[in-house]
């Protein structure tokens, strides 16, 4: 269960990977305002907390929901 939850976590954290090193190629907006500025480490730090804290909410539901269904199929039985 644990590992099926890892697997989906790499999938997401390499595709977010692919998405930055894409994101590289147009620099001069990013350079004149975000960079000089120090505004981009604030926007990543931000975007990455609320990542993982959707992350952690999706995982603890999930184990939730299996739980309600095992109890469920338990009561039927």
């Amino acid at each position: 269960m644990i590992t099926k939850h890892l697997n989906k976590i790499i999938v997401l954290f390499l595709s977010f990977l692919a998405v930055g090193a894409q994101a590289q190629t147009n620099t001069d907006w990013l350079e004149n305002t975000m960079f000089q500025s120090g505004k981009i480490n604030v926007v990543i730090a931000v975007l990455g907390v609320v990542f993982v804290l959707i992350t952690v909410y999706l995982i603890s539901l999930d184990v939730k929901l299996k739980r309600m269904e095992k109890d469920r199929k338990n009561e039927e039985t």
